[in-house]
Order: structure tokens, then C-alpha cells, then sequence
């Protein structure tokens, strides 16, 4: 059995988030961004935490990453193969609003199945922490 998770793990680890994933993952991040501006008088979060659970991706393939790049304003690129090779960064401009800290939290299964993603996750960040942009563009006022 851990066999085949491994290698379900394989298969669709390359591939996250999936078409499907990628909508429902902006949708659920617009829908986090909505109720706090509601209960905050308008205001945008500047941090949010998400908790990357490995069977949970599994199930989702991939809707928390999703999340996680929606709510920093990134986007994944796949190669040919339909392979994620990178996330990249939504200009401020095209964003509309400012980008959203994410606080991510990630399970055992999630960190030891998902090590691609860890990898391009953790290099989307330090690129959004060293972006070239204007403060005023990045502070919820």
C-alpha cells in the first residue's frame, strides 16, 4: 500500500495543481480575501496561514497550493508535458491588490511526498520577498 502512495505520489506530484485545483484554489483564496475585507472595513489581510496536508493535496491535487498562490499572486507555468516547472509572480499591476503574506504550514506526508513543490514554493517566496515593488503596492491601508 505505501507503495502505491509512493508512486501516486510520483505520478501527480509534478503535475499540482491541476486545472481544476488552480480554479477552486483562486476561488477559495477571493473567498478569504472577501470575508476579511468584510469583517475589517476593507482592508486586505496582510498574512494568512494555510496548512498543506499531503492526502489532502492528494485528494484536491493540489487546491491548498492553489490557495497559497493565489493569495501571494503567483501563477504556476507548466512545461509540454503538462510538468509545474515554476510559480511565477503576477505583476502588482495585473494582481490589483496587494500581495498577501502566507504563513504555510506543512504536514510530514506533505514535505516528504511534495519535496518539487516545497522546492518551487520556497523559491516563489524568497522572489516575492525580494520583488522590486512599491511598499504602498504591498501594505493592506
Amino acid at each position: 500500500l505505501f507503495l502505491l502512495f509512493t508512486k501516486l505520489c510520483m505520478i501527480t506530484a509534478y503535475r499540482m495543481p491541476s486545472a481544476g485545483a488552480w480554479i477552486r484554489g483562486q476561488l477559495a483564496a477571493e473567498e478569504v480575501i472577501r470575508q476579511h475585507q468584510q469583517s475589517n472595513d476593507g482592508k486586505f489581510p496582510e498574512t494568512t496561514a494555510v496548512t498543506l496536508w499531503g492526502l489532502d493535496t492528494i485528494k484536491t491535487r493540489g487546491e491548498s497550493i492553489a490557495i497559497v498562490l493565489s493569495l501571494v499572486g503567483a501563477k504556476p507555468v507548466k512545461e509540454g508535458t503538462g510538468r509545474v516547472v515554476r510559480f511565477d509572480l503576477v505583476s502588482i499591476e495585473e494582481l490589483g491588490r496587494p500581495r498577501i503574506d502566507v504563513l504555510a504550514s506543512l504536514s510530514g506526508i506533505f514535505r516528504d511526498s511534495f519535496a518539487n513543490v516545497v522546492d518551487l514554493l520556497d523559491d516563489m517566496f524568497e522572489r516575492a520577498a525580494s520583488a522590486d515593488e512599491p511598499d504602498e503596492m504591498n501594505v493592506s491601508n
